[in-house]
């Protein structure tokens, strides 16, 4: 587990778990079920990948992706921030200003995941 932060006087959910597929997955049903099925859904497959191959990088990746995904949502404003950055990134009315700005924040946002992860 990583320590905790307050982010803009934000409380996490819950403490950073352990980057396996239980802790995850448990996770992810505290903190943000309508996910879990899409969290099932890619663990059989990424299972399914690595026994094909007979690598590893398929579960790695798994892990990585579902770990980042509840390093952000665990902290309610940082979901919410990356929830309306992609709005707008996603909007055709979008000014480039506007644009350049939610996709800096997106990377903000997505590379403060990746270091509480220990990425």
């Amino acid at each position: 587990m990583t320590a905790q932060q307050v982010e803009d006087g934000d409380r996490p959910l819950i403490p950073q778990p352990a980057m396996t597929r239980e802790a995850l997955r448990d996770a992810v049903r505290r903190i943000d079920m309508p996910s879990l099925a899409a969290l099932d859904k890619e663990c059989h497959e990424a299972f399914d990948r690595a026994a094909e191959t007979g690598a590893i990088n398929p579960l790695r990746f798994f892990l990585i992706k579902w770990a980042t995904h509840v390093a952000i949502h665990r902290w309610p404003a940082r979901a919410a921030t990356l929830r309306e950055a992609e709005r707008i990134a996603g909007d055709p009315a979008s000014t480039e200003q506007q644009f350049q700005d939610a996709m800096a924040t997106s990377s903000r946002i997505l590379a403060e995941a990746q270091r509480e992860i220990g990425l």
